[in-house]
């Protein structure tokens, strides 16, 4: 992938901005793409944005925009999603390169995305105004992750979130269910419900000659792809996918599930399982690629597959594929639902048997495959691209500034 950019040529210097992000910047995943989306609408708009994130990731360059990384701990090289030991040590060195920047330089305001907005609630004390981004209710993900299974622990760590909330000016959501989850916590909070942009790399035209040279790498010459892509954390569900591939594999041998993404140990351990079950005469395990190789993938795809099976928020791959114009297979949860219907998805219940029927619809009903294709092009077109988020945050940001920008 080419290093990212952006900023319009006609940004001008204007309020300066603090944005908050700890997580790598920048990696072609959920979270980081979202923030490169904010900085570039911010910039381009004349904002100055100083940026306040860890020491790993690409670097970016973006008129208008100044990156202030954190101290690197001996030893840490990488970030893994989700919650690790790594990322509390960064988060301890992020808050102070945060304060630091608090302390000496005026802000209109402060823009935290999730975990961080604890580390930014200093701000309120000293009259800045503060903006909490959720991409997740972070005390749901810890329990649904099974990172934490005290009670008790999950209750403060809500109870933190509703403060938060709370001494925040805003909060800015990425879809429906979390927008609800911040009223339940606090009824009163202000939203502005702004959903994700794929990266634009992700929605190039596919090139045919590297569509033919997987097709070739792989063996699917002859074969029906099913493509899942994304991490391998036990939340999106491959589990079920798993399940339900030798069911589709009865009645449509030539049949072939491509899991492009992921790496080191829960890789491994994949591999190892499909060999040992016999489900690698079916499945690929294909491992992390790189983001500009995505369109060549969904252009292999007969259906593109998200099997998730916990959480809520709607995961960013599900605009990639519906940018795609590939028919989309995807578990009939709100994850997804409040996105996708019948007619632009083939939904199916969380169980083995229901994901293996609704692939082979998807598979074997080809002319309505493409209408539900076109349907969620058509969606994603109109509410979920680039133009669309851009407008959303410059709109939340002059309400909130009462600016013109």
């Amino acid at each position: 992938m080419s290093s990212p950019t952006g900023g319009d040529d006609t940004a001008r210097p204007g309020p300066r901005l603090l944005l908050v992000a700890p997580q790598p910047f920048f990696e072609a995943r959920g979270t980081p793409i979202n923030v490169l989306h904010l900085c570039r609408a911010l910039t381009g708009a004349g904002y100055r944005v100083d940026l306040a994130t860890y020491p790993v990731g690409q670097p970016v360059e973006m008129e208008g925009l100044e990156i202030h990384r954190c101290l690197r701990p001996p030893g840490i090289r990488s970030v893994p999603i989700g919650f690790s030991k790594r990322k509390l040590v960064l988060d301890f060195f992020l808050f102070w390169t945060l304060l630091r920047l608090l302390l000496s330089r005026r802000y209109e305001m402060v823009h935290a995305i999730e975990e961080s907005v604890f580390m930014a609630l200093p701000a309120t004390l000293l009259g800045k105004r503060l903006i909490y981004d959720l991409d997740s209710i972070i005390s749901d993900q810890l329990h649904y992750t099974g990172v934490v299974r005290s009670r008790l622990l999950l209750t403060a760590i809500r109870r933190l979130e509703r403060l938060a909330l709370r001494r925040s000016t805003a909060a800015v959501t990425v879809c429906r269910s979390l927008t609800e989850a911040a009223h339940t916590l606090d009824p009163d909070v202000r939203v502005f419900q702004i959903e994700d942009a794929p990266l634009e790399d992700s929605l190039r035209p596919p090139e045919p000659s590297r569509v033919e040279a997987l097709r070739s790498e792989f063996g699917l010459h002859g074969t029906r792809s099913i493509v899942y892509t994304g991490n391998l954390e036990s939340y999106q569900g491959l589990d079920l996918l798993l399940a339900a591939a030798p069911r589709v594999a009865e009645r449509a041998p030539d049949a072939r599930f491509l899991i492009v993404g992921g790496g080191g140990e829960r890789l491994a351990a994949l591999r190892r399982q499909l060999a040992e079950d016999g489900l690698d005469q079916w499945v690929v395990a294909v491992g992390q690629r790189p983001s500009d190789e995505m369109p060549e993938w969904m252009a292999l795809a007969n259906a593109l597959v998200s099997p998730r099976s916990e959480g809520e928020n709607t995961p960013l791959k599900i605009y990639t594929y519906m940018h795609s114009g590939r028919p989309i297979v995807a578990t009939d949860r709100l994850t997804h639902t409040q996105v996708l219907d019948p007619g632009s998805a083939f939904l199916a219940e969380p169980s083995a048997e229901a994901m293996a029927a609704a692939l082979l619809e998807a598979l074997e009903e080809p002319e309505n495959a493409a209408l539900r294709a076109a349907a969620a092009r058509r969606i994603a077109n109109e509410q979920y691209s680039w133009p669309t988020f851009r407008r959303k945050v410059l709109d939340a940001y002059r309400e909130l500034l009462g600016t013109s920008r």
